[in-house]
């Protein structure tokens, strides 16, 4: 089943489905027609890795892990002792726990089909030393939403939106642990608010221009923690003003192992 609207999930294995080269020798199975692996996703797993110094996550929770992007490339590096996936839309859960299985190494990574918003188990309460998001950008209501309902479920509020998100990551982290959000940059207002209400503070961001060329930057990705401290913020873009890939994101594709794309 490759597409059945907007408003109907989808169940079953999808006609669509490829496995594609994701990160050293790591495959993902992802959709032809459906939600790929994208830009967000690499940014949210660098930032993740480069938050970490370098330590290893003993447990490790991904929130929303869809098709398992973030999931996978933030592990590929890390290796944590455990990582867990919690998504709500069955078919990309499906997908992440093929890709999972499929991995060449032996990694203790597991995919629970979910909606983490009430099924949190209370054994994972304030256990994770490492969390990552990446929430869909817009409510329902301001956008066309896609045909298909696995684009949809990946860019529109069906399931609560960022604040949902920093309230589990707030129940899921250690006093130590780390939560790691991308989303856009005009929502930042929204996003620091959802901060606030959770408790947590702004450690580090970076803010990314899709062109060098561009005034305002487009996406944001961000480090919370329960303790307040001082913010080191960065900025780049990932292509210049001539389109072509810049120096910047090339050399953040190679700290995590990415081939090169032009």
């Amino acid at each position: 089943m490759s597409s059945s609207g907007h408003g109907v999930e989808p169940v079953g294995w999808p006609a669509d489905a490829t496995c594609d080269d994701l990160i050293g020798n790591w495959r993902i199975y992802q959709r032809a027609k459906g939600h790929k692996t994208s830009t967000d996703d690499v940014l949210t797993a660098w930032f993740a890795c480069r938050c970490m110094g370098g330590d290893r996550p003993q447990r490790y929770l991904d929130l929303g892990c869809g098709i398992g992007s973030v999931l996978l490339m933030t592990c590929h590096v890390l290796r944590p002792a455990y990582a867990l996936g919690v998504e709500a839309q069955s078919q990309s859960a499906a997908m992440a726990a093929a890709s999972i299985q499929q991995l060449p190494d032996e990694e203790n990574i597991e995919v629970k089909h979910a909606d983490f918003r009430t099924a949190m188990l209370e054994s994972t309460s304030r256990s994770f030393d490492l969390v990552t998001g990446s929430p869909p950008y817009f409510p329902v209501g301001t956008g066309v939403l896609p045909d298909d309902y696995q684009r949809t479920a990946c860019r529109f509020e069906l399931r609560g939106g960022v604040e949902a998100y920093f309230q589990a990551a707030k129940r899921a982290m250690t006093d130590e642990g780390k939560f790691v959000l991308v989303f856009q940059t005009e929502w930042v207002k929204r996003v620091m608010a959802a901060a606030k209400d959770s408790g947590l503070h702004l450690r580090q961001r970076a803010d990314v221009s899709m062109r060098s060329d561009r005034e305002r930057p487009f996406l944001s990705v961000y480090v919370f923690g329960r303790a307040a401290a001082g913010v080191h913020a960065m900025s780049f873009a990932i292509r210049d003003g001539h389109g072509q890939v810049t120096t910047d994101y090339l050399a953040i594709r190679g700290e995590m192992g990415l081939t090169t794309r032009s």
